[in-house]
């Protein structure tokens, strides 16, 4: 997946399920290259970018 802030395709998916934060549908990835920490989620079936962590 490419990142939404650099445009680099490295990323690494991360497993947070506490508190309900990532889903098998909608995976944290952080971007190898700038750190940003993002997931994509579906809200009213469009999808969005939730920002976690900005990059640098």
């Amino acid at each position: 997946m490419k990142c939404p802030n650099c445009g680099n395709r490295t990323s690494v998916e991360i497993d947070i399920h506490s508190e309900g934060f990532s889903a098998e549908e909608s995976p944290v990835k952080e971007c190898g290259e700038c750190g940003l920490v993002w997931r994509i989620r579906l809200v009213s079936g469009k999808p969005e970018i939730d920002i976690i962590k900005p990059g640098k």
